[in-house]
């Protein structure tokens, strides 16, 4: 049994995983680590933990206090120059987010074919991956929550947004910011997707992040969702690394 760890912009999610399956996940908000000794306190035994971070240093230490609770010291994994079949075509490798470099993972194990990686979460990451394995390079923007956050609380007048309709000719405020700040961000996908695909063979997109479910329905296939990208392509990688043991 591995814990598996993401330590992101906003959330910590992590996954308990045996022989290659997913026994239990959760996300936790990182104003709430405190919480997670009381969120882990029924797990199993656990062999090892293994985990990417983008978070800041005291919160990470959080998350290791909670680890060694259960045993076992987490071991943080980095961005490389190359690895699991994947050239790292970043000037300075070492700089890519290590949660972009298992996200580009996840899709490259799963299919090995060029794919435009997409994690839609705090910040919205569009990464492109090509037939042989190379990272190509790719794009971020603020996620969908940041964007309608910065129209309000950087603005006179406009509201802080729960709901509304997605649609080009919007007739009231809320709908306008929610179909803004969606069309930006398909606008910016479906380009990368174009540079990205070879004339009229769509590359497949691998959505995940927190705001999958409300990109995906304007997406069109090939298009594989997986909610925890990041955590998949830590586990495949580390499992592909055992199996030549």
């Amino acid at each position: 049994m591995r814990l598996y760890l993401d330590l992101g912009n906003s959330q910590l999610k992590w996954g308990l995983r045996q022989e290659g399956t997913w026994i239990r996940q959760g996300r936790l908000p990182l104003k709430h680590l405190d919480q997670l000794a009381t969120e882990w306190r029924n797990l199993p035994p656990i062999r090892a933990a293994h985990g990417v971070s983008v978070a800041h240093p005291d919160l990470r230490a959080q998350v290791e206090r909670a680890c060694l609770a259960l045993g076992q010291a987490p071991c943080w994994h980095s961005s490389k120059p190359s690895e699991g079949g994947i050239c790292n075509g970043y000037d300075n490798p070492a700089q890519l987010g290590p949660d972009r470099w298992m996200a580009l993972q996840g899709a490259w194990q799963l299919q090995h074919r060029a794919a435009l990686v997409v994690m839609a979460g705090t910040a919205t990451t569009l990464d492109s991956l090509d037939e042989k394995g190379n990272f190509l390079g790719g794009m971020i923007l603020p996620g969908l929550t940041l964007m309608r956050q910065s129209l309000h609380q950087s603005t006179a007048h406009l509201p802080a947004i729960e709901q509304g309709t997605y649609t080009l000719q919007a007739r009231s405020t809320q709908d306008a910011i929610r179909s803004g700040t969606l069309a930006a961000t398909l606008g910016a996908l479906t380009l990368a997707r174009e540079a990205l695909s070879q004339k009229d063979s769509r590359v497949p997109v691998f959505l995940g992040g927190g705001h999958h479910a409300e990109l995906s329905p304007y997406l069109e296939a090939p298009l594989h969702i997986y909610p925890e990208l990041v955590l998949e392509g830590l586990a495949l990688l580390l499992e592909k690394d055992q199996a030549r043991i």
